[in-house]
């Protein structure tokens, strides 16, 4: 599977989950010149150098390394093919305890980042006697083995803090002792009472389709009497005078032609084979009503002739079938209604340039009516 130009142009993603590893497919050269809508060259790495697990997701505070303020950072969007963190908010607290304002667009490298563990407590140093709190950051990320999991449909893992920064008091040198990190929590949208224009959960629920019930019987050796084809149903329906139809029989459970999916393989290869036999029969018929009269013509004008006179129909057929499809799907009432609405927003301006008053104010000249 390779990756598409619209995966390549919005690289940016705001999920951090793994479904695939399409970002590790190589990209064609000519796509990295220039972005066909920004007019800008795009980077991308390597496919080698490409994060195969990431560990820093959207949702996620990092700190930068490089930087003496040490300010905390959340991950707003995270690019898989050029290893780049998209930095949303800046969550360092001001005096009055509260946080200062989102800054968004800070894009930096992978490698750059440092996750937040949290802040955890620490012995007093110094001459102080009482303990500090200190935000700790992971120096380096282990990981559990990633395995697929079947109802979310991705690869899930568990990331640890093997090495902080500063190094907690329980962890000493030498000890295999982790720090479990947890995934960032996504927020659910929250849930809206509905409106006038919604459908409510009592018409939702409502059963508007009870199926017959099938017949029951005295005896299991006597024989399930074989419903009626389906075609007596939609004669019935048409025709209901024409007709014997029992309408206690389950007839529109069977009804496997009109709730199969129309766009299978096969059935799309029958409508094919169907299309080319109606053009072989017009063509034969053509032929033959030529022939029967050919008026002064040779054989082989007369042939020509009737396959000039089959394409044409064809080509009206066509004509036909893409104005009733036009219809079908609304096209033409569309239209009808645009229509309508233009001449009412014609009909609402000539309305209101012919009752505008305009205020007496100064420097305006009046024109008087000319004397007979």
């Amino acid at each position: 599977m390779s990756l598409t130009k619209a995966q390549v142009r919005n690289a940016f993603a705001s999920f951090g989950f793994t479904r695939d590893f399409k970002h590790l497919q190589p990209i064609p050269r000519w796509w990295k010149r220039r972005d066909p809508y920004t007019e800008k060259p795009i980077h991308f790495t390597k496919p080698k150098d490409r994060i195969k697990y990431w560990n820093i997701v959207p949702g996620d505070q990092v700190r930068l390394l490089g930087d003496p303020a040490g300010t905390i950072y959340q991950v707003n969007m995270v690019n898989k093919l050029s290893n780049r963190v998209m930095l949303k908010t800046e969550t360092d607290s001001n005096t009055s305890g509260e946080t200062d304002s989102l800054k968004t667009g800070k894009n930096v490298p992978y490698s750059r980042c440092q996750l937040f563990v949290g802040r955890f407590e620490f012995p007093p140093t110094g001459d102080s006697t009482e303990p500090q709190t200190l935000p700790v950051f992971a120096k380096r990320l282990a990981t559990s083995e990633p395995f697929w999991d079947v109802t979310r449909h991705r690869f899930e893992w568990s990331r640890f803090a093997v090495n902080t920064v500063p190094r907690l008091p329980h962890l000493t040198i030498g000890e295999k002792e982790r720090v479990y990190v947890p995934w960032p929590q996504t927020d659910r949208p929250p849930k809206v009472d509905p409106t006038a224009y919604d459908t409510h959960a009592d018409a939702v629920a409502e059963v508007t389709y009870t199926p017959p019930d099938l017949p029951t019987y005295v005896h299991s050796s006597q024989p399930v009497p074989v419903p009626p084809p389906e075609d007596k149903y939609i004669t019935a329906i048409r025709r209901p005078d024409e007709a014997s139809y029992d309408p206690s029989q389950p007839v529109e459970i069977y009804l496997s032609k009109e709730l199969a999916n129309p766009h299978s393989r096969a059935k799309k290869q029958a409508r094919w084979q169907a299309h080319q036999m109606y053009k072989r029969d017009l063509l034969k018929k053509f032929i033959e009503a030529e022939m029967k009269n050919l008026h002064g013509r040779t054989r082989r004008e007369a042939r020509a002739e009737a396959t000039w006179k089959c394409r044409h129909q064809l080509e009206e057929d066509r004509k036909t079938e893409l104005k009733r499809r036009w219809k079908n799907r609304g096209a033409e009432a569309r239209l009808l209604r645009k229509k309508a609405r233009k001449v009412r927003k014609a009909t609402k301006q000539k309305e209101r340039l012919r009752t505008l008053v305009l205020k007496d104010e100064p420097n305006q000249f009046i024109p008087q009516p000319q004397a007979a």
